[in-house]
C-alpha cells in the first residue's frame, strides 16, 4: 500500500544521522515567519472496490481517478526545536465518476452506445476538512529541509443524502426508450482521515515554501457505499455493490510569509 511505503520512508530518513543546523522549526517560526500558511494540493481521487465478481465483467461499472482542486490554510500554532504544529482547513473537491461496462449483446439495443458511458458523475460536492498535524524538519543546510508529517482531519462534506441515478437508452428494435441501469449510494457526510506527507521547505527572503507528496486514507467508514443494477433485455437482472473509499493522493504547494508581509502590502 501507498500508505505503508510513505511510512517506511520516513521511519528510514529519521533514522540518518544529520548535522543540526540553526533553523530549527522552532527558529524559523519564532523569528522569522508568519503563522499563517497558504496551502493549495492538487490531487487525485482513489480507492474504490466493486463487488467481487463483478469488476471488469460485463456488465459492470468500474472508476475513474477523477482530479480534486484542493485550497486553504494553516495555522502553525507551536515549535518545539525540528517540531512544528499545525491548524487549520482544506477545502476539497469530491467528484466521483463511473463508466458502465456492457456490451452490445447484453444490451441488445439494436445500437452500439459503447462511447456514451463514460463518466457518470455519483456526486459533486465540497469537503472541508478540518486539519491537525505535526511534521519534523530535518535539516539539509540553513535554508533547506526535508520535512516529514503526520496529521487527522475531520471531514465534512456538503450536500448529504443519498443519491440516485439512472441511464436510458433508445431502443431501436421496440423503438422507445427503456431504462437499463440504475446506480443509488448511501453516504457518510462526516468521517476522518490519516495524511502522511513527505516533501522538502527552503528559505527565502520572502517566506518559506515547501513542497511535498501526500496520502490521505479515510478511517473507520468510507464516503460512499451502494448498489447498482442492470435491467437486461431478457428479463434479467443484475446486481452488483460498490464502494468508494475517497483517499487522496497528491502534491502539496505550502507557502508561509514572512512575518508583517500583511502590513507592508
Amino acid at each position: 500500500m501507498i500508505c505503508t511505503r510513505i511510512i517506511s520512508v520516513l521511519i528510514s530518513i529519521l533514522c540518518i544521522p544529520t548535522k543540526i543546523h540553526s533553523q530549527t522549526a522552532e527558529k524559523l517560526f519564532g523569528e522569522n515567519l508568519s503563522k499563517i500558511s497558504l496551502v493549495l494540493q492538487p490531487s487525485l481521487l482513489k480507492g474504490y472496490e466493486v463487488g467481487a465478481g463483478y469488476e471488469g465483467n460485463s456488465p459492470s461499472i468500474s472508476f475513474n481517478k477523477d482530479f480534486s482542486a484542493q485550497f486553504g490554510f494553516l495555522y502553525n500554532f507551536y515549535q518545539k526545536n525540528n517540531f512544528n504544529f499545525k491548524a487549520g482547513v482544506i477545502v476539497k473537491t469530491f467528484n466521483p465518476t463511473f463508466n458502465i461496462k456492457i456490451s452490445n449483446e447484453d444490451l441488445n439495443a439494436g445500437y452500439d452506445y459503447s462511447e456514451y458511458l463514460s463518466g457518470f458523475e455519483i456526486a459533486n460536492q465540497f469537503i472541508f476538512s478540518q486539519t491537525v498535524k505535526t511534521e519534523y524538519f530535518i535539516p539539509i543546510n540553513n535554508n533547506l529541509n526535508f520535512a516529514v508529517g503526520l496529521g487527522m482531519s475531520l471531514d465534512i462534506r456538503t450536500g448529504g443524502g443519498d443519491d440516485e441515478l439512472s441511464a436510458v437508452v433508445f431502443d431501436y428494435s421496440k423503438q422507445k426508450e427503456r431504462i437499463f441501469f440504475n446506480v443509488n449510494s448511501t453516504e457518510q457526510q462526516v468521517t476522518g482521515s490519516l495524511d502522511v506527507s513527505l516533501g522538502v521547505n527552503y528559505k527565502t527572503n520572502i517566506g518559506l515554501f515547501q513542497i511535498e507528496l501526500f496520502n490521505n486514507s479515510q478511517l473507520l467508514s468510507y464516503p460512499k457505499t451502494g448498489v447498482y443494477e442492470f435491467y437486461l433485455d431478457n428479463n434479467q437482472t443484475k446486481t452488483g455493490v460498490y464502494t468508494i473509499k475517497g483517499n487522496y493522493n497528491g502534491l502539496a504547494l505550502i507557502f508561509t510569509p514572512r512575518k508583517g508581509w500583511l502590513k507592508r502590502n
